[in-house]
């Protein structure tokens, strides 16, 4: 059975206020209600996509959450943790409070044609040894 996966809401939170150091093996767990998530706006839909590669023996995912918004003063120096939530409701946490932290880039495009876009392109990468959790 085939999912709608599009990511409809981001979310994100200092790393530092997450309620826990290091996530274990667990797949899945819950997060407290009280975590005082900012909501990110941002053109729909977003796109994550994970990969993963064995590397001297070891399983290493990458997660690479790309979206476009108006926003054009993004801060790329406070650590980020990022709620990902897809219009079936499925919610994954990108990011921990401890290394490896997500890192994130921004594009800022000055098009050369009238159709093209002019929104500020974010692409929020985390690589891992452990694939991103599903939030229940």
């Amino acid at each position: 059975m085939r999912y709608l996966n599009h990511i409809s809401k981001i979310h994100r939170i200092p790393s530092s206020k997450l309620p826990f150091e290091t996530l274990l093996g667990n797949k899945t767990f819950s997060l407290p209600e009280s975590l005082d998530w900012e909501r990110v706006e941002f053109q729909r839909p977003a796109k994550l996509e994970i990969t993963d590669k064995l590397d001297d023996g070891v399983r290493v995912y990458t997660h690479k959450l790309i979206y476009r918004t108006c926003e054009s003063d993004i801060d790329g120096t406070v650590r980020y943790a990022y709620l990902i939530e897809d219009i079936e409701g499925r919610k994954y946490l990108i990011g921990e409070p401890s290394r490896p932290y997500p890192t994130v880039s921004v594009s800022y495009v000055h098009p050369d044609s009238y159709s093209s876009s002019t929104l500020t392109e974010v692409t929020v990468q985390w690589v891992a040894t452990r694939k991103a959790p599903r939030i229940e």
